[in-house]
Parts: structure tokens; sequence; C-alpha cells
């Protein structure tokens, strides 16, 4: 059989069990064996999981990833979050759009100190949504900003996204967090700008907080919450990132000063407790497994992939094009966006760096610079309709009554944000080389 016709039998294949409903771990893992087994002329395939599992088991990479998620899960016991937001609703309260405003920049924060996604607009779903009904804010955008924002994580170190992608494309981590700092922030700052103006142009959109309520605290008031809630999430971020962008720890050792530090964050807040450690262990536990899963099936999905000569056969054929790189990246990007409407993020970053990799090394693209620009098309993943994660989260956490295709069209604004949030990285790259060149 040659590799072309074993690539559409496995691709067809996929798609065919995907549709069918069956969860992604063992959509890959059991088309690993199957395709393996039938298909290529191995005899040890079978053993293809055992050797798989020791492969991803002795990574050591992958032991920074479990340590962030534990920092992350302390970090949103700790109540920091909630102290944070009071300081934003206080200091941007008086703005047009400045509970938006606010929901943005703690997003921002919780991604440099958490990296999780799902606990970001968790909280902020229970903390801000319910603030922005009150003051009578416009739904969509504030479905939108709350989603959009939490998803900042993706990009933002220490993102998991980023941690996996390293270990598995063997691109240094420490390099990957550098180019992420400038795609995160950008987008952060465009998601402010299109606040600003939207509220600007239609103020009814986000009205202020009352002027009597505004002035209950003083600027002495406001600059000891600044203190208080927004220096300790700060110190813990330069803490973790600036001991690896200085090349004073790992990843890992920056990941375990991140678990301690946030520790004392949950002490000084009087949260620290034995049954809060024992829920961040368990929640740890739990999303380092699924997470570990996918990884494992799609990396033996992976194997099998290459070994039947897949990835040479995608390779040969979009670098014979005689067309612009351009071209094809933008094909290669398109791509990633609609596997992200049926597939999850982990299972879109699992399957495309063995595919698409080969194919951006031979145009001549950078290397960091496609892994940051592969980390925003995923974040798109999670507002893109219909599974998208980051609607599904806030519908279920949201005490208000939300129809999902209103929460579906809230999305779209900021998906165009993304897009134009591509188009500058494309157009101007040092956004994300700039900082790895000068720190490594």
């Amino acid at each position: 059989m040659t590799p072309e016709t074993a690539l559409i039998i496995v691709a067809m294949g996929f798609l065919v069990v995907l549709l069918l409903g069956y969860p992604l771990t063992f959509t890959l893992g059991g088309l690993a064996v199957i395709f393996g087994f039938t298909m290529w002329d191995n005899p040890g395939v079978l053993n293809l999981f055992n050797r798989t599992i020791l492969n991803v088991g002795s990574n050591v990479s992958y032991v920074s990833c479990i340590l962030f998620i534990f920092m992350g899960c302390i970090l949103e016991r700790s109540g920091a979050a909630d102290d944070m937001f009071e300081s934003m609703y206080i200091i941007f309260g008086r703005i047009r759009g400045g509970l938006a405003i606010g929901t943005v920049v703690i997003c921002t924060l919780l991604a440099a100190a958490t990296g999780i996604i799902g606990a970001s607009i968790t909280m902020m779903t229970m903390l801000a949504l319910p603030t922005m009904m009150r003051y009578k804010y416009n739904r969509k955008l504030s479905f939108g900003t709350i989603m959009a924002a939490g998803c900042l994580g993706t990009i933002i170190p220490p993102s998991i996204i980023l941690v996996i992608y390293g270990a598995q494309a063997q691109i240094s981590i420490g390099k990957l967090f550098a180019g992420g700092i400038g795609a995160g922030l950008l987008l952060s700052g465009l998601y402010l700008a299109y606040i600003v103006i939207r509220t600007l142009i239609n103020p009814e959109m986000g009205p202020p907080i009352s002027k009597e309520e505004a002035d209950k605290y003083s600027t002495r008031d406001k600059l000891i919450l600044i203190l208080k809630t927004i220096v300790p999430t700060l110190g813990l971020i330069v803490l973790v990132l600036g001991s690896i962008l200085k090349g004073v720890a790992t990843p890992t050792e920056a990941a375990a000063l991140g678990c301690v530090g946030s520790m004392f964050i949950a002490l000084a807040y009087k949260r620290l407790n034995w049954k809060m450690i024992q829920e961040a262990c368990f929640e740890t536990m739990k999303t380092n497994a699924m997470i570990m899963w996918i990884i494992l099936a799609a990396s033996m999905f992976t194997a099998v992939f290459l070994g039947l000569g897949g990835a040479q056969v995608i390779t040969n054929f979009v670098t014979s094009l005689d067309v612009s790189r351009w071209v094809i990246f933008a094909v290669v990007a398109i791509i990633l966006l609609i596997m992200g409407m049926f597939i999850d993020s982990y299972g879109v970053l699992l399957i495309g760096i063995p595919v698409f990799t080969p194919i951006v090394y031979a145009l001549g693209f950078d290397p960091i610079w496609f892994a940051i620009m592969f980390a925003v098309l995923i974040q798109a993943s999670y507002l893109s309709p219909p599974f998208a994660y980051a609607a599904f989260y806030l519908k279920g956490v949201a005490k208000e009554n939300i129809n999902i295709s209103e929460v579906y069209s809230a999305t779209f604004p900021f998906l165009g944000l993304q897009i134009l949030a591509i188009i500058l990285l494309c157009i101007f790259p040092q956004i994300i080389t700039y900082l790895p060149s000068i720190m490594y």
C-alpha cells in the first residue's frame, strides 16, 4: 500500500470515528492500534502503548505541566481573584466600559499566574458577570469579554499549551514563554481597545458605576487595595517568569517555586488549610490525567501516522506547490481553525505538531514564531462554534438565564480581533521573536 493511500484511509477513519461521538483519547489510541496492526508492517506495533508510556513518562518537561496546574489550583482557591476584581471594580468603575476593562486586566494577570483557561473563565463568570449585568452592560459585550480574556492563558506564560508544544517539538520552553509574552499582550491590548471604542461609540453598552459608589474610596484606599491585591500576584508572576527568562531556573524549578509562592499568597489571605490543599491536589490530578491521556493517545496515533509516511506525503505535496509560503501558511492556519471547531485544544496541538511542523521548517519560518502562532490559533478554537469550550464554561457557571446562541454570537467580534492579531503577527513577527532573541 502506498503512503498516499494509507494517509487517505487514516484520515477518513479518524473523521468517521470522531463524528460518531467517541472521546478523542479512545479515538486516537484505538485507531493507532488498529491501523498500526493492519497497515503498518511492524511486528512491534502492539507494544506501542508500553513504549509510548515510557517516552511520555520519562519526559521531564511534563513535570512542569503538573506543577503549573497545581499552582493555578492553589491560586484559584486563595481568593486572590476575588480581591483583584474588587480593586478593578473600584479603580475602573467610573470609566465607560470600566468593568469590562478590569475583567481583561484581571484575566491577563490570572493567565500569567496560572495558565489555566477554565479557571479564569469560571472565576470571571462568577465575579464579573453578575456585576456587569447589574450595571446594565451589553450582554454580548460582557459574555465576549469574559470568554476571550479568559482564554489568554493559552498564550501568556506559564501556558500549559506552550509547555506541551515545547516537549513535543523539542523547542526551549523558556524561548516559547518569552515569545508568548508579546503575542499575549497584543491580544490583551486589542481587547481593551475594542471595549474602549465600542463604549465610546455607544455609551449604553458599558455604563460607569454611580459617582456615590465610586467616592466611597479615597485615593489612599485605592493605593492600599492595589498593594494588597495586585502586588502579591504580580510578585508571583515576576518570580516564576523572571527566573525562567533570566535563566536562573528551569521551567520545572520555576513551577515548583510558583507552587510555594501561591501557597504563601493563600496563607496571606488566610485560606491555606488542609482541605484546600487536598481539593487542589485532586483537581490537579484530574486535569493532569486528562491531559496525559490525550498526550499518550495522540503520541501513539502520531507514531503510526509517521510510520505510514503520512507527514512526508503532506510535506512533499505542500512544498511542491508553486505558491507563496504565506499562502501555504494561510492554508495551515485555516485547517487548524477548522480542527479547533471539532477537537479540543490538546488534540489539535498533538495532531498538528507532527503534521505541520516539518512543513513550516521546510518553508523557512522561525520555529518560535510558528509555535506562538499555533497557540494563537488554538486560542481561537476556544471561541469557535460549535464546540466553543469557552462558551460551555460560561453557560455552565452563569446564574443568569443565557441562551447558547447568544453566547456563540458574542464570540464573533473577539474572533475577528484574534484574526487581526494573527495578521499583525505575520506583518510584525518581531512582536514574538524580539524578546527570545535578546533573552537567549
